[in-house]
């Protein structure tokens, strides 16, 4: 069982030069990666280990991936999540924002999971940040939150970003709990609630430098108004969803 999140907002104007460079960087990684067999080899070695350890692997694992789910899932919610967010802070400012998110992540990860060897891989705990950040920064974002059952697709609920975004992490936050006391669950769950609480307190202090009236719309996001609602229902039926089993892993 578990909830997808799907963002139905409009992208926007300005080409996220950065996202697609990550796209690509994560990609290609993984696809050099794996056609030369070196893939489970670079893991073993970059991949984060809790009990020890280091600079390089604090960085390196954000950039490696398991398999083609894992790296493709962890692609689609990047790409749903960090384009208004790019074009919001700037290029520098998001890339940062990006790794410092990621670094949040691990160091919740390696926190609950101190003495494990185990390594953590995967951009998710980075992109968990991404969708921290516009959890607080775009409350208005119209999302369709999907319920599955395994694979079946049992329910698509209507809502707005901070309802969709906040069973997806709530989601995480059980999974988390439930998890604790098991070894390889193969997903790391800590990692996604570290990267989206860094999220929440980089998306704090630009709520802080915000105008007054930006401030007051992220604070206390006014609700939609009937214009608003019919329109995003006819968007809503021009652009059904065609994703069926993609799942954020970590």
């Amino acid at each position: 069982m578990f909830f997808l999140p799907i963002n139905r907002d409009r992208p926007p104007e300005h080409t996220p030069y950065v996202t697609w460079s990550l796209i690509v960087a994560n990609s290609a990684i993984w696809i050099v990666l794996t056609f030369s067999g070196l893939n489970n080899q670079v893991i073993q070695e970059y991949g984060l280990r809790p009990a020890h350890w280091t600079v390089a692997t604090l960085l390196a694992h954000m950039f490696l991936h398991v398999g083609l789910l894992h790296v493709a899932g962890n692609m689609w919610f990047l790409w749903m999540f960090a384009p208004k967010l790019e074009e919001r802070l700037g290029e520098v400012k998001f890339t940062l924002a990006y790794l410092v998110s990621g670094v949040g992540a691990a160091g919740l990860h390696s926190l609950i999971g101190h003495g494990s060897t185990v390594p953590l891989v995967g951009a998710s705990g980075a992109i968990s940040g991404v969708a921290g950040m516009y959890f607080l920064l775009f409350p208005r974002s119209p999302f369709d939150l999907i319920f599955y059952l395994g694979w079946l697709r049992l329910k698509t609920f209507n809502c707005l970003t901070r309802v969709a975004v906040g069973v997806w992490i709530g989601e995480q936050l059980a999974w988390g709990l439930i998890t604790s006391s098991r070894a390889g669950s193969g997903v790391a769950f800590w990692a996604h609630v570290g990267g989206f609480v860094t999220g929440l307190a980089i998306g704090g202090a630009v709520t802080t430098q915000a105008n007054e009236e930006e401030r007051r719309a992220i604070l206390r996001p006014p609700p939609l108004t009937a214009e608003e609602r019919d329109e995003l229902s006819a968007d809503r039926v021009e652009q059904e969803s065609g994703i069926t089993s993609l799942k954020l892993n970590g």
